[in-house]
């Protein structure tokens, strides 16, 4: 029997948690010993408890103290993490180290690395905007050098990660998330685009990353107030309030409906994804719009120019600035009459990228590390 230990280093839970969540949940139900470390959540998640259905053992972090967390700044291996890992951990073949951000997991790489663990690494996340110092730099280089296997949610990503560390990583590789939506989800072309453009942001209400401020000083543009526009922001996060406050302040034709598990039902009523994201890995929004066959108005960050083509399937942004995103925008609005044939252009490419199972592909690829 093969055994895993899945570190999630995470501290919420967000789209960062699908992937692993999921690939413990199958590989604990084909019969694998599946042990979970996740941090304390605030609530409890549905996710964690169908993977301890299937048999995974969850264990839930104890926070650390102020103490602990002054000194892991300090030690790169802080007790806890090492008492932690030693009570997880005895015989297990393959540690699977889960990260949101690039830095996220940096004591937990270096934890398991001492001790001897043969360990795979997922980033979900890297920025621009944080640059790790020479010395973060070259500790991350050494963690990610020596892992089985580290894997990235897009080129960029990878690409990017490289040049933090400065070096090329022998074993990155591309991974797809698995996504929300069916595989052969067909949608019907929502009626009005010529007299009313529906149009929806999804994704967490988190302005520094997500750049929905962007978005609503872009409508507020007196080009844009003169057009039918209806947009909805899709979601919860930091910032609802205080961009409900200002959608209000500027009069703005806004519906917040907050988190919305069906998908599809999105994207039944709305016509184009919009996502002036700062910064991104690869949005599964992205994803499960083109899979719902619907174009995207989007920044040029992270992996979105692997999936969008301008002009062709959906419209870039060079970059997230109000000016930027107007140039996309109005682009969209110039071609509306073109936005479902668009939209099909996109179901068709997203298919090329993306297989019916990102989860399976990537426990498949576990699987072949434990036998090399």
């Amino acid at each position: 029997m093969q055994k895993f230990l899945f570190i999630a280093t995470n501290e919420g839970w967000g789209g960062s948690e699908v992937l692993w969540s999921r690939s413990a949940e199958m590989l604990a139900l084909q019969g694998s010993s599946v042990r979970v470390s996740v941090a304390p959540f605030d609530r409890p998640r549905p996710e964690l408890e169908r993977a301890r259905s299937a048999g995974c053992q969850v264990f839930h972090r104890r926070r650390p103290t102020l103490g602990a967390r002054l000194a892991r700044r300090i030690f790169p291996l802080p007790d806890y993490q090492r008492s932690h890992l030693r009570s997880l951990a005895a015989n297990v073949d393959l540690v699977v180290i889960s990260e949101g951000s690039l830095f996220d997991g940096l004591p937990w790489i270096e934890t398991v690395r001492a001790s001897g663990l043969k360990y795979v690494i997922i980033v979900q996340g890297v920025s621009e905007l944080w640059w790790p110092s020479d010395n973060m730099a070259e500790r991350l280089a050494a963690g990610f050098d020596n892992a089985a296997r580290s894997y990235f949610v897009s080129e960029a990503t990878l690409d990017l990660s490289q040049r933090q560390f400065g070096i090329a990583l022998r074993s990155g590789k591309v991974i797809r998330n698995p996504f929300n939506v069916r595989y052969d989800v067909h949608l019907p072309w929502p009626p009005g685009a010529s007299e009313e453009l529906s149009l929806a942001c999804v994704g967490r209400l988190d302005v520094p990353t997500k750049g929905q401020d962007v978005l609503l000083e872009t409508l507020n543009l007196p080009h844009w107030r003169q057009r039918k526009v209806r947009l909805t922001l899709v979601g919860t996060g930091p910032h609802e309030r205080g961009l409900q406050r200002r959608a209000r302040e500027l009069g703005l034709n806004v519906n917040f409906p907050g988190h919305q598990n069906d998908i599809e039902k999105v994207w039944s009523s709305h016509h184009a994804l919009v996502l002036p994201s700062r910064q991104e890995g690869m949005p599964l929004v992205v994803v499960e719009a083109m899979l719902c066959g619907r174009p995207c108005i989007a920044t040029d960050v992270g992996g979105n120019r692997e999936l969008i083509r301008d002009n062709i399937n959906g419209f870039l942004a060079k970059a997230p600035t109000v000016e930027l995103f107007d140039e996309a925008m109005n682009r969209a609005w110039e071609n509306r009459h073109r936005l479902r044939e668009m939209g099909e252009a996109a179901a068709r490419d997203v298919r090329k990228w993306v297989s019916p199972d990102p989860t399976g592909d990537f426990v498949r690829d576990l699987a072949s590390l434990m036998d090399g």
